[in-house]
């Protein structure tokens, strides 16, 4: 099991081996002893499957067994549906055989086809969206990757490991530059002398924290947040800081202070209001954009422009679903048979992730004008 990310979908987009079977199945976390729910519900969605790879694809049983062997297996495995999320995807083709664990519900599908579907699986890009903590003081730094489960330090040969070691000082002239700190941009010293030295001495210490964070999160879009004195952070913030994505609310105090659990948890609360901001800069863009050829709501529109790389971003309901088979030549949709149709809604979301685009698949709920689908277009 590994976590999903571009290069995992992109994977599984260039599977060639159909029939390509896709499973869905909601984990939510059940009561203690009920985890033999899970495996039978999995061994139903496996009999689902087994009927259509009889029925459509003219599979005979031995072959099913051995197409379905390692799903079989993890439905019999114990401490498997004890470890769960809220959600499990599994994808198998003829030779590969994937899994994974999401954080968000999933509702219940089989899919057999000549591609993985994977408009379930997008949401777990959004969803476990995952963020940056830095851990600035003059006496400890340290940068970490979290989201809401877990925190994890990375390590960062090139980041001073404190204000001591960078200016290679005494602990008192340390602890001087920790009272600097304090008082922050405040502290812009008036006259001349060793005070004007001091704080040139923590601006380029400051500075030198950025240039290494900002050399290892430049080709992010995550969002880092700052765990320092509020005084500190402000100086960091305003006159330091070269990372677009920095919160502008800081997680008060010194790392130092917190265990592990409580500095995931805190800066959880601060970073998750803003996880989902992409949502609403894209549903506002696309309400900015009614009335103009920058948009559409229509399948067979769109599917055009996503095969040839014209959509910018693109919302789709999840449970929406049409079979058929797109013809770049004739540019239109046919209902060819049940083996050579596919969803059409993953297509569009595939043929996007090629191109450069984003999707976001939503609930019906969630999405702009009730519509199944809604795409921004490049031009």
């Amino acid at each position: 099991m590994t976590e999903v990310n571009h290069e995992i979908l992109k994977d599984l987009i260039s599977c060639q081996d159909s029939p390509c079977v896709s499973i869905y199945m909601s984990t939510k976390p059940v009561r203690k002893g009920e985890f033999k729910k899970l495996e039978i519900e999995f061994k139903n969605l496996l009999q689902e499957t087994e009927k259509k790879l009889k029925d459509i694809w003219d599979y005979k049983q031995r072959d099913v067994d051995k197409f379905l062997n390692e799903a079989a297996t993890l439905a019999a495995d114990i401490n498997f549906w004890q470890e769960q999320k809220e959600g499990l995807a599994v994808f198998i083709s003829e030779n590969q055989f994937d899994f994974f664990k999401l954080p968000i519900d999933l509702y219940n599908s089989t899919h057999v086809s000549q591609c993985f579907n994977l408009k379930q699986l997008i949401s777990g890009l959004w969803y476990d969206k995952k963020y940056y903590i830095l851990a600035l003081s003059p006496n400890l730094n340290q940068l970490y990757r979290a989201d809401r489960n877990t925190l994890a330090e990375i390590e960062l040969k090139e980041l001073p490991t404190n204000i001591k070691e960078f200016l290679n000082i005494d602990d008192e002239g340390a602890q001087g530059y920790q009272s600097m700190a304090r008082a922050g941009s405040a502290s812009v010293f008036h006259g001349e002398g060793a005070a004007d030295d001091d704080q040139e001495d923590l601006l380029h210490y400051l500075k030198e924290i950025d240039r290494v964070v900002f050399k290892k999160l430049k080709s992010k879009d995550d969002y880092l947040l700052i765990v320092a004195d509020d005084k500190l952070f402000s100086l960091y913030k305003d006159e330091i800081n070269s990372y677009s994505n920095l919160l502008d609310e800081n997680l008060s105090g010194n790392v130092k202070d917190m265990n592990r659990k409580e500095l995931k948890e805190k800066s959880w609360e601060i970073v998750e209001p803003h996880i989902h901001d992409y949502l609403k800069s894209v549903k506002d863009q696309f309400a900015e954009l009614k009335g103009s050829e920058k948009i559409s709501k229509e399948l067979e529109d769109i599917i055009e422009a996503a095969y040839f790389s014209r959509v910018d971003s693109l919302l789709i309901n999840k449970k929406a679903d049409k079979e058929g088979v797109f013809s770049p030549e004739e540019k239109e949709i046919k209902d060819v048979n049940d083996r050579e149709n596919y969803d059409l809604y993953n297509y569009a979301a595939v043929q996007t992730i090629l191109n450069g685009g984003k999707v976001y698949p939503l609930s019906e709920d969630k999405m702009p004008d009730n519509a199944d689908i809604a795409a921004i277009y490049r031009y």
